[in-house]
């Protein structure tokens, strides 16, 4: 089982798919080495024992798999080469629709495409229908006039990967609906009847007299819609701990485990005095279990991490049904297997690691714990955050040190009583509406009003900890939660210190790193010196949502940074300052400054002024752009930065355009640099042939979206570039930029070289 785990782990880290060639070497070789009658056919004695073989051969089966999984879904998956492509679909919604302020989103199955000359097979659709009052609901069928392109997500140090999501999700191509027609309504044996069911029972639940509150956490417990969940409750489940409680998982699919088991003992209560032989009142426990976790992970929408605690429920209670006796850490594997097989990608996802951890933590307590009652469950609960620690620093970068206490509460609250209540609740809104609702608001508010006495201010521990760190940390849990281990407990308290003082990416003293993050169209740098951080924009917000907080903030977490000391807004345009007020809310910044009057009319922004200078652990930054109090055009004003060491410079210049490029150029006539970020993200407008000749910089930088509606950058700049013969990067293709002045030259890495997977190639 290990072995077939460790081959799909290979297929999942690999930058490129295995040649067929290679596959068919490796199949060939399966054959052979693990199927006897092959063996003696060739004439082949075995080279090593039947143990070996086996896991071996696993490893084999699982490469063979996982490469198999990913030629298929890449064979489906539009190419960049089709990018802006406008179809013709007709197909159906399979799915709950997602809705937002202007725009609904929703997963559509195609069942026929117009253009019959395209050879991709495209199946599974991720559409937005912008500013509409049309009525989406899963199993209609629909003809769509679609614009699409690839499935690509912005790509940075210390943000989740959506591009690999859409890819795990088989998602063929994004894009949005431009002319739309009806072609059928859900029908009653459809292929999206579970979903058109959730759908309704969704619309029923919106239509109660529940307050907000209460019917985001409704919603989410019964569905595992959690899109009506707002930022308030969020940070109340993150500081304390029980972000599980209301996301459907392990958790919720055991409870519906526990109460179908209920349920089966009040049956067997009912079989008591007839003639039932042991083996056949095991049924009556076990099955009603199964039933109520398949039925809860159905309502659910079977989404991933229902699919995963569903399966590990099977694999646990199997066997119980059928009276095997197979050891329980087999049964782990055959679980973990199983998953692996689902989806070749779990990998990449933090609750797979976060599930099959958590349960690891549960076994190794109940098979070497000998105490009962209390003990138990404070050993129990001890146990699981050790083991949830160190990973839920690597993929979340945070942990609520009081967790375990709070879960002693919360968890048995939820399953005594929230649940029930909900349960209880929901059945009297059928009858009287009103009184049921009533219901559940109270109830509801009880409960968010415990998590939140629960979750105090402080008490986090929080960052990036390295990969050496996280499996010092996974060793350190094994070695205090195991009892026949405690002579060494005091050595894994010890190795736990790589978790709560994680070694830092430290920078030299005379050099400077650079970060052009990728926030799609818009701007943001992170520039960090030995002791000191300056940021330069913060990119887009739209609807209140800002591109920050998936992108600079997770960067700047990443980094362990705690606080700003100047943050530049080169101008006002959204793309370039609309993550301001979310990137104050997060981090003390210490000081302001922007090129917009309208900004620095604000008590605690200041203008940046030209020639502006000052140094930085022998980094020195200077404002180059000229005075301008009669320039009217915005993207003018911006703010123009250079940062110098003694080996490399960089050169920011906002939005500005060429004639602003000329007077720079006029002030300072030996201005020259090694990065140039282009300005206006490579507008036709800037990057005058002036400019580009006098800095002449060893790489032109681009902060640019993909297949962005301005068509950035310009040809005509690309063209300037070619004839000057000035090598270029751009965020859109290559995800974050990073820049390393050093003693010994100049670094330009991207990170999408440096993550690069065989699903993330081109």
């Amino acid at each position: 089982m290990i072995g077939i785990a460790l081959g799909m782990l290979l297929v999942a880290w690999l930058p490129q798919l295995l040649p067929s060639w290679v596959l068919v070497a490796l199949l060939v070789f399966l054959l052979v080495d693990c199927l006897p009658p092959f063996r003696r056919w060739l004439g082949l004695r075995p080279l090593y024992n039947t143990g070996l073989r086996i896991q071996f051969a696993g490893f084999l089966l699982g490469i063979l798999y996982a490469s198999g999984w990913g030629y298929v879904n890449l064979s489906q998956r539009m190419p960049l080469s089709m990018t802006a492509q406008t179809l013709t679909v007709v197909g159906v919604v399979s799915d709950l629709p997602d809705s937002f302020s202007d725009m609904r989103r929703f997963r559509f199955d195609v069942d026929q495409l117009s253009d019959t000359s395209t050879n991709i097979d495209l199946q599974h659709l991720l559409l937005s229908w912008y500013k509409t009052d049309e009525r989406i609901v899963p199993g209609q069928q629909w003809q769509f006039v679609v614009r699409i392109k690839p499935p690509r997500g912005l790509r940075n140090p210390g943000s989740s990967d959506y591009q690999t999501r859409l890819f795990a999700d088989r998602i063929n191509a994004k894009g949005y609906v431009r002319s739309a027609k009806l072609l059928a309504e859900p029908q009653q044996t459809g292929r999206s009847q579970v979903a058109y069911q959730r759908y309704q029972l969704r619309e029923w639940l919106v239509g109660l007299p529940l307050n907000e509150r209460a019917q985001a956490t409704v919603r989410a417990l019964v569905l595992g819609d959690k899109q009506g969940l707002q930022d308030p409750q969020w940070q109340i489940l993150r500081q304390s701990g029980t972000v599980h409680l209301i996301v459907i998982s392990g958790l919720h699919i055991g409870i519906a485990c526990l109460f179908g088991y209920g349920i089966g003992w009040l049956l067997q209560l009912g079989l008591r005095r007839l003639t039932v032989k042991a083996d056949d009142l095991r049924a009556y426990r076990i099955v009603p279990a199964l039933i109520m976790a398949s039925g809860y992970a159905l309502l659910a929408g079977f989404s991933i991490p229902t699919q995963r605690a569903l399966i590990m429920s099977l694999a646990m209670l199997l066997p119980l049904l059928f009276n095997r006796s197979i050891s329980v850490w087999l049964r782990y594997q055959l679980a973990l297997v199983l998953v692996l097989f689902l989806q070749p990608l779990s990998f990449y996802q933090p609750g797979f690691w976060l599930s099959f951890a958590a349960v690891a933590a549960l076994l190794l307590i109940v098979k070497g714990e000998a105490s009962k009652g209390i003990v138990t469950v404070l050993r129990t609960q001890w146990a699981v955050f050790l083991g949830l620690m160190p990973l839920l620093l690597l993929w979340i970068g945070q942990v609520t040190l009081i967790a375990p206490l709070v879960n002693l509460v919360a968890i048995p609250l939820l399953t005594f009583v929230v649940l029930p209540g909900v349960i209880l609740g929901l059945l009297l809104c059928l009858i009287e509406p009103a009184f049921g609702a009533s219901l559940l608001n109270g109830l509801l508010d009880y409960f968010w009003q415990i998590l939140e006495f629960c979750s105090p201010a402080g008490g986090v521990l929080s960052g990036y900890p390295s990969t050496l760190a996280v499996v010092l940390g996974l060793l350190a849990a094994v070695l205090l939660i195991l009892p026949r281990w405690t002579g060494v407990g005091y050595f894994g308290l010890f190795l736990l210190l790589a978790l709560v003082f994680p070694a830092r990416d430290s920078i030299d003293s005379g050099d400077f790193r650079a970060t052009v993050v990728d926030v799609g169209q818009g701007l943001a740098l992170l520039i960090e010196t030995a002791n000191k951080t300056l940021v330069f924009d913060t990119g887009a917000a739209f609807k209140g949502r800002s591109i920050a907080r998936f992108t600079l903030i997770p960067l700047l977490q990443s980094r362990h940074i705690e606080h700003i000391d100047r943050l530049v807004l080169s101008h006002k345009d959204n793309d370039h300052a609309g993550g301001y007020p979310e990137l104050n809310s997060q981090f003390e910044i210490k000081q302001v400054l922007s090129g917009s009057p309208t900004l620095y009319r604000q008590p605690s922004i200041q203008p940046c002024v030209a020639d502006d200078a000052w140094e930085w652990e022998g980094i020195r930054f200077r404002f180059l752009q000229p005075a301008r109090l009669s320039v009217v055009n915005e993207n003018n004003r911006s703010c123009v930065l250079l940062v110098e060491s003694e080996q490399c410079s960089l050169v920011i210049p906002g939005d500005i355009e060429a004639g602003i490029e000329q007077q720079i150029l006029a002030k300072y006539p030996d201005l020259t640099t090694n990065w140039l970020v282009a300005a206006h993200h490579g507008s036709r407008y800037s990057s005058s042939i002036g400019w580009l000749q006098a800095l002449h910089p060893d790489w032109v930088l681009f902060s640019a979206g993909f297949d962005n509606p301005y068509g950035h950058p310009a040809q005509a700049v690309i063209d300037r570039l070619n004839r000057l013969q000035l090598p270029w990067l751009n965020t859109a293709e290559q995800g974050a930029l990073m820049l390393e002045s050093r003693a010994n030259g100049c670094l330009t890495k991207t990170y999408r070289d440096q993550k690069k997977r065989y699903w993330t190639a081109g």
